[in-house]
């Protein structure tokens, strides 16, 4: 491949911790983004991502050695000035409170400075090997978080709060944004971790910590958060000054490790929904209160956020609904998954002063594929079979789905984050309040959440108490809205036992073809709405190639298979699963 020479300012992102990735932005416009996970076939993969960067490279159609500058913001390092006199008072402050305290607290430093350090030292290999050292940008990790989010926001001005496990010793950050300024309101150590705190009790409850969150979420809505709310408040809690301070000790560590036989036994005394509804009600309260009391100093009701505190789509809602609250724009790939692309934007804005321009999070590689390169893939699936369709795809899709079949996605870019957007995606039809048993079966998951609603913009006023067309949030699945009661009667399998459904709003101009499946659909059914979940069976990442999706089809995961919005693939030899009641009624 040749490279483009023509002058311009290249930025690498990299990050090679939680699910390690890669991002190229080009003079302001992110050219490519891609999580390593998706080629590997490793969810979560925590590695050096080699096939990110070589994609992202490629896509920009340069080289390694063309970058202006590469980027990592997992971990910019100690900064006396940010990071001790905090650190210090807080060991001070916690360990007068509980001398026993001590340990915990050393054992959170060591353990963050090992491995940062491992990987830190992974990416210094690769600069010094590919001599690059001058390039490199070390951008501070919530930094990174909280002025990505606000530059990919569509606000000039926010209230920006980051929060997550931990990164460079911090787990929280509120600062007010400008295009011209950033002044940080306030931060918190990685001590005092609503991020630990609710991995914690993913791992109480038998999940895994730093994955299973969101099974947390959608089991709360089942509890009664006011049997546990005082344990919560023995872990952690916001003090008189809007400070979060965790409690360590018997009931506390900020660690997704070391669990006392006294903790233990008090969450056995609980119901595991009480307990879910417990930590789910704490975690709103605490950061709805802190942007509440912010939000009142400065001149702004918009609120951005970022952090994998806010992957908690509940939360970011009850923030939206915060006193004083306007809008919220919540980091589409908010976890550590998304520091590539939010460390690369805040050095191309230094360097340009140009705001990035990212239409969506299709930034990944494309489906497009020919009709011999897809025969050529196809002679290894010889039960299954193709036809070309050039005109009239939303007709085949909507009789698939009204013959109760589940279509499998795989058109245009991939999708960048832990979001399926309708590229990458399952959809089905949303009368079926079954859906959640048998369809989760089939993939191969054990969810509480139900699926999430994707609906047309025409629509989505008459489905989602509050929603206007501005929320950008809810065009990428990042919060949850109450339902109008006509919604949560027609569509009931994308509605939650508390009534709030988590949107994915699609407008003509971002995806045509969508667009028109969602409203032929409508006119069709009068369902709003179509199931939309990401593509992939449990405890894989979504589907990343064309054998990854013929696979799942093979496997009986789907029925029916779009590529590209010009292939329909098929295994003839079944048709859809045997359940119940799958045909439209009337």
């Amino acid at each position: 491949m040749a490279p483009n020479l023509e002058e311009r300012l290249l930025v690498l992102g990299i990050t090679n911790n939680d699910l390690a990735g890669a991002c190229l932005v080009e003079d302001g416009t992110v050219v490519a983004a891609a999580s390593e996970e998706r080629f590997t076939r490793i969810k979560d993969h925590k590695t050096w991502p080699a096939r990110s960067i070589d994609f992202v490279l490629d896509e920009g159609r340069t080289l390694l050695a063309d970058v202006d500058a590469v980027v990592y913001g997992w971990h910019a390092g100690f900064d006396a000035d940010r990071h001790l006199l905090l650190y210090a008072d807080r060991i001070a402050e916690e360990v007068q409170r509980n001398p026993d305290a001590y340990s915990h607290l050393r054992k959170r430093i060591s353990d963050e400075m090992a491995n940062d350090k491992q990987k830190r030292g992974e990416f210094d290999d690769f600069v010094d090997s590919n001599d690059l050292r001058s390039k490199v940008v070390y951008v501070d990790h919530h930094e990174a978080h909280g002025l990505g989010a606000f530059l990919c926001s569509p606000f000039d001005e926010a209230l920006v709060v980051t929060c997550d496990g931990r990164g460079d010793f911090q787990s929280l950050t509120v600062s007010h944004c400008t295009e011209q300024h950033t002044e940080v309101l306030q931060r918190e150590t990685s001590i005092d971790s609503l991020g630990y705190f609710y991995g914690r009790i993913t791992k109480l409850l038998g999940y895994r910590p730093n994955r299973h969150e969101g099974k947390i979420t959608g089991l709360a809505a089942s509890g009664n958060p006011d049997r546990a709310l005082p344990l919560m408040r023995k872990m952690i809690n916001l003090d008189e000054a809007n400070r979060i301070r965790a409690l360590c000790g018997d009931f506390y560590q900020p660690s997704y490790d070391g669990y006392s036989d006294e903790l233990i036994a008090e969450v056995a005394k609980h119901d595991p929904a009480d307990i879910a509804a417990a930590a789910q009600a704490h975690i709103e309260s605490i950061l709805s209160t802190l942007v509440a009391r912010h939000i009142a100093t400065v001149p702004t009701g918009n609120v951005c956020l970022s952090g994998g505190v806010f992957a908690n789509v509940k939360l970011n809602q009850r923030i939206f609904d915060a006193a004083g609250v306007d809008d919220v724009y919540v980091m589409p790939p908010m976890g550590d998954g998304g520091l590539p692309l939010q460390a690369a934007v805040v050095v191309s804005h230094r360097r340009t002063g140009k705001r990035p321009t990212a239409p969506s999070m299709a930034l990944g590689p494309d489906a497009t594929i020919s009709m011999a390169q897809l025969d050529e893939i196809l002679r290894e699936y010889p039960a299954l079979s193709v036809r070309r369709i050039d005109d009239g795809m939303e007709k085949t899709v909507i009789e698939a789905l009204a013959d109760g079949q589940v279509v499998g996605t795989f058109r245009g870019r991939m999708e960048f984050g832990p979001r399926a957007l309708g590229n990458r995606s399952v959809l089905y039809r949303t009368d079926d309040a079954s859906i959640n048993d048998w369809l989760n079966a089939r993939l191969n998951r054990t969810e509480f959440m139900p699926f999430a609603p994707i609906t047309a913009e025409e629509l989505g006023a008459d489905c989602y108490v509050g929603w206007s067309r501005e929320h950008v949030s809810a065009r990428f699945m990042t919060i949850t809205y109450d339902c109008y009661e006509q919604f949560s009667k027609s569509c009931p399998a994308v509605v939650h036992h508390d009534n709030t459904a988590r949107p994915q709003i699609v407008r003509e101009q971002d995806d045509p073809f969508l667009h028109r499946v969602l409203l032929s659909w409508f006119e069709r059914t009068g369902q709003a709405a179509l199931v939309n979940t990401s593509f992939n069976k449990h405890e894989e990442p979504i589907v990343g190639s064309h054998r990854d999706a013929l696979d799942a089809l093979q496997s009986g995961a789907i029925d029916v298979l779009v590529i590209d919005d010009t292939f329909v693939i098929r295994d003839e030899a079944r048709g859809a699963a045997d359940v119940p009641d799958r045909q439209l009624q009337g």
